[in-house]
C-alpha cells in the first residue's frame, strides 16, 4: 500500500500536463489521479447516477484484485464507488449510460465486500453485457446481485484491456438501480403523443417476489396486465389495440415498466417508458410508490384541502379544487376547471420524503376526447399543510354546439395550469373560515377586473363576511349573492353585469402560504373571467 500511495502522489505532478494534452484533443478531463481509489471511493445513494470520471490517469493499487470475471487483470486503471444498501433486493450496477464518444466502450465491472483493497470478497463481476434495452453496447458491463440491507458494497470499473482506455475513450459512468424485495403499489399518469392524443392513468401492485398485476386506463378503456420483473428491474408488456371490424390494424401498446426506485430529472417518480416499434414516436409517463400506513395509524397529511387552479397563459381565469386525504392514503376530490368544466378524481398519497407526498391525478373529459392531469404535492407545514402542483396539464375540448361562442371549433381550451392551496379546516362557531378578512373585521370587496369582450368596465362591490360566514353585499343594484360552503371552502353565487346579464361565480377559500384568499371565475360567453375578494 505504501508503494502505491507514492505512485499516486508522483502522478499528481503530471496531472496538469496530462490535462493540457487532453484539453488540446477536445476532451474534458473529469477526475484527477487517485480521486476514485478504494479508500476515497465515491459514496452512492440508491437514486444516484454520479458524474462521469476519466480513467486516463488512474492506476490499480497494491493488492487490488483483477476485475475480470476470472480474476485476471484488465487495464489496471480502475475507479471505485461504494454503496450501503437501504433495503433488501436485487441491485443492478452498469456502465451502459454513456452518451458521448469519450466513454470507454469495453469495460469491466466487479462488486466486492470488505474494508481493505487487498482483502476483498468478490460478490459479482461482468465483462460484456448485451443490452436489449436500446442503450449501451455489447461491450458495456452490468451485474445484478442480491443486496442485504445495511451491507456496504464496493464497485470497481476498469477497461477490459490497456487498449480500451486512450485519449479518445477514457470516461466511465456508473448507474445503480435497486429492485426492492418488498410489496409495493405504484400509481402514475401517462401521456402518449402520437397520431392521436392518448392520456390516462396506470397503477399496479408488486409482490416481494417481483410479480405484479395492474391496469392501464387509456381514453376511458381499462387494460389489465400482469408479469414478473427481471432481475434488472425491467419488464416489457404489450396491450392489444382493438379496432372496429374492417378498420386498419393498430400497433399494440408496448410498455416498458421500470420497477426500481430510480430518479429521473430530480423527481422521485419511478420512470417508465411506453414504446411502439411500429410508430415513430416516444411515449412517456411517470409513477410513484403509493404510501401505506399500518392499521391504526394515520398520515400527517390526512384531512381536507382547498385550492385554486389558475391558467398562467391567461391570468383572468381561475378554477377551484376540493379534496380529502384519508389516514389510509386514499385521495378523493372534485374540481371546477377555469373554463367551468366539472370533474372528479381519485388517487393515492405517494412517497416523496419525510414532510411531503405526491398525488397523481387524472380524469377523462367529454367522453375522453380530453383530460385533466396533475401531479399535486402535499407538504407538511404545521396546522395548515400546503398544496402545490408539479407539471400540471389540463388539455381538453369543449363540446361543439351550433351558434356557441365558447370555443365553437373544439380547440384546446388550455394546456397548462397551476394549483396552489392548503389544508381546509371547517370554521368553529363564530369564526370566519381560515380567518379570511379577520384583519379588516370582515370588510371586503368583490373585484372583477376588466376582461376584453366580457367585463368592461371593471366591477367592484363592497361586502361583509360575518362571523357566521355569511356574505352580505352593501348594494343590491347588481343583485349579487355569494354563499360559502363551510364544509369545503367552495363559494358559489352570481351577479348582474352592466348589460344586466346574470353571471355565475365559482370560487374557493384557501391559504396561499400564510395568507387566506378567495379566488374564482365569472362565467362568460367567449371566456370566463377572474374574480377575487380582497380586504
Amino acid at each position: 500500500m505504501k508503494t502505491q500511495t507514492h505512485t499516486r502522489h508522483r502522478m499528481k505532478h503530471t496531472t496538469t500536463l496530462l490535462a493540457a494534452v487532453l484539453l488540446g484533443l477536445g476532451l474534458h478531463h473529469t477526475a484527477m489521479a487517485g480521486s476514485n481509489n478504494f479508500a476515497t471511493a465515491t459514496d452512492l445513494t440508491t437514486h444516484n447516477w454520479p458524474p462521469a470520471v476519466s480513467l486516463a490517469t488512474f492506476t490499480s493499487e497494491s493488492g487490488e484484485p483483477g476485475h475480470r470475471p476470472n480474476g485476471s487483470n484488465g487495464a489496471q486503471k480502475s475507479a471505485w464507488w461504494k454503496w450501503t444498501a437501504p433495503h433488501n433486493g436485487f441491485c443492478t450496477v452498469d456502465t451502459m449510460g454513456h452518451s458521448d464518444d469519450q466513454f470507454i466502450y469495453d469495460t469491466l465491472i466487479a462488486v466486492y465486500t470488505g474494508t481493505d483493497v487487498n482483502a476483498l470478497t468478490r460478490v459479482a463481476g461482468n465483462d460484456d453485457h448485451d443490452s436489449h434495452l436500446g442503450y449501451g453496447s455489447a461491450n458495456s458491463s452490468s451485474v445484478t446481485f442480491y443486496a442485504t440491507e445495511g451491507a456496504t458494497y464496493h464497485f470497481a470499473v476498469d477497461g477490459r484491456s490497456a487498449a480500451a482506455i486512450n485519449a479518445s475513450n477514457h470516461k466511465a459512468q456508473l448507474r445503480l438501480r435497486l429492485l426492492r424485495a418488498r410489496a409495493e403499489h405504484r400509481v402514475g399518469v401517462i401521456s402518449i403523443p402520437l397520431e392521436e392524443f392518448m392520456h390516462g392513468m396506470i397503477q399496479f401492485s408488486k409482490t416481494a417476489g417481483h410479480t405484479f398485476s395492474g391496469k392501464i386506463l387509456i381514453n376511458g378503456k381499462s387494460h389489465p396486465f400482469k408479469g414478473v420483473f427481471g432481475l434488472d428491474g425491467y419488464c416489457s408488456i404489450s396491450i392489444e389495440r382493438i379496432v372496429p371490424r374492417g378498420a386498419a390494424p393498430q400497433p399494440p401498446l408496448t410498455i416498458l415498466l421500470d420497477g426500481t426506485q430510480s430518479i429521473a430529472n430530480g423527481s422521485p417518480f419511478t420512470e417508465f417508458a411506453l414504446i411502439s416499434h411500429l410508430i415513430n414516436g416516444a411515449w412517456w409517463g411517470s409513477m410513484a410508490t403509493r404510501q401505506t400506513f399500518a392499521k391504526g395509524t394515520e398520515s400527517g397529511l390526512k384531512g381536507r384541502y382547498s385550492a385554486a387552479i389558475s391558467a398562467p397563459d391567461n391570468v383572468w381565469k381561475s378554477g377551484v379544487m376540493s379534496f380529502t386525504a384519508t389516514g389510509a392514503g386514499v385521495v378523493k376530490g372534485a374540481c371546477v376547471l377555469p373554463d367551468g368544466t366539472k370533474t372528479t378524481f381519485g388517487s393515492f398519497l405517494c412517497e416523496n420524503d419525510a414532510t411531503s407526498s405526491w398525488v397523481p391525478v387524472y380524469n377523462g373529459l367529454y367522453k375522453n376526447t380530453g383530460y385533466f392531469a396533475s401531479r399535486l404535492k402535499l407538504t407538511e407545514a404545521g396546522a395548515t399543510d400546503q398544496v402545490t402542483s408539479v407539471n400540471v396539464y389540463g388539455q381538453h375540448h369543449r363540446p361543439e354546439a351550433p351558434g356557441s361562442l365558447f370555443m365553437p371549433d373544439g380547440r384546446t381550451f388550455f394546456t397548462s395550469v397551476v394549483v396552489k392551496g392548503s389544508t381546509y379546516t371547517p370554521p368553529a362557531a363564530k369564526a370566519r373560515a381560515l380567518g379570511f378578512l379577520d384583519g379588516s373585521m370582515g370588510a371586503g370587496k368583490l373585484s372583477i377586473p376588466m376582461s376584453s369582450g366580457e367585463i368592461n368596465p371593471a366591477i367592484m362591490e363592497n361586502l361583509t363576511l360575518d362571523t357566521g360566514n355569511k356574505i352580505i353585499f352593501a348594494s343590491k343594484a347588481r343583485k349579487p349573492a355569494l354563499t360559502l360552503n363551510k364544509s369545503t371552502g367552495l363559494v358559489t353565487g352570481y351577479l348582474l353585469d352592466d348589460a344586466g346579464k346574470k353571471r355565475s361565480l365559482t370560487g374557493v377559500i384557501f391559504m396561499d402560504g400564510m395568507t387566506p384568499k378567495l379566488e374564482g371565475h365569472v362565467s362568460g360567453a367567449t371566456k370566463n373571467s377572474f374574480f377575487e375578494v380582497i380586504p
